[in-house]
């Protein structure tokens, strides 16, 4: 079990990716391993945010967090049903 925080995904967001790894824009095998990883209850190592800056008008910001690394788990952990991933901030995002 990871000793540190966990994060709700619902707080993250969800990482825009630019590049086309497979067909679904991601390296096959390395989502598989995440997922085999979760159904041996492994455990993995955290995905890394950044903390994103409260907006002070009046439109809400809707996420907390931005993914730095650790887009394979973040995706894997939604189709795994998971509402929280253990995550370590870098710090705040300018």
């Amino acid at each position: 079990m990871f000793a540190g925080r966990v994060f709700a995904l619902d707080d993250i967001e969800p990482p825009f990716r630019t590049k086309r790894l497979d067909a679904n824009g991601f390296v096959h095998d390395r989502l598989v391993s995440i997922l085999k990883g979760f159904v041996a209850d492994a455990e993995l190592p955290p995905v890394d945010l950044l903390v994103l800056p409260p907006l002070s008008d009046i439109s809400a910001a809707p996420f907390r967090y931005r993914l730095v690394a650790g887009v394979h788990r973040f995706y894997a952990s939604i189709a795994a049903g998971f509402e929280f991933v253990p995550a370590t901030t870098r710090g705040v995002c300018s």
